[in-house]
């Protein structure tokens, strides 16, 4: 269970710094005059650069981790779900509810943190079993260090 909060925990400071890339680039675009639904995907875009970084190296940082390659590509197919996704979000709240861009960005933003992190830790970054440990353990339970 410690593995389990540490790994939360590192997910949390990466999502934070994510999402401070995300809003920075987002509120610059926006009062440059860009749409939201624009801004929102180059914003974006900018924190998964981000996240790819801290979480492949810090994160989930496991020996046991799958290749690179299929890693990359299942990180590249989470992102592009969870931005359509938030993308919905921030429109539907904007344009349909009538919310402002900032509340409509910032549920958007939650809505795609929890997904992005099952995903993660679940598809994306998950560790291979060791050949002979205990079926009953968790699989992608870090060591930390």
């Amino acid at each position: 269970m410690t593995n389990r909060l540490v790994t939360i925990f590192k997910f949390g400071i990466v999502g934070v710094v994510n999402t401070a890339v995300d809003a920075m680039v987002f509120t610059l675009l926006a009062a440059a005059g860009t749409s939201a639904l624009i801004a929102q995907v180059i914003s974006y875009s900018c924190g998964v650069v981000n996240s790819y970084w801290w979480n492949g190296r810090w994160t989930f940082q496991d020996a046991g981790r799958q290749g690179k390659k299929n890693e990359i590509i299942r990180f590249v197919i989470t992102n592009l779900m969870v931005l359509a996704l938030s993308s919905l979000i921030l429109y539907i709240c904007n344009n349909t509810l009538g919310w402002s861009v900032v509340r409509s960005k910032i549920l958007a933003t939650l809505s795609g943190m929890v997904i992005n992190y099952i995903a993660s830790r679940y598809w994306v970054f998950r560790a291979e079993p060791v050949q002979g440990s205990d079926p009953t353990s968790d699989a992608n339970e870090r060591s930390f260090s």
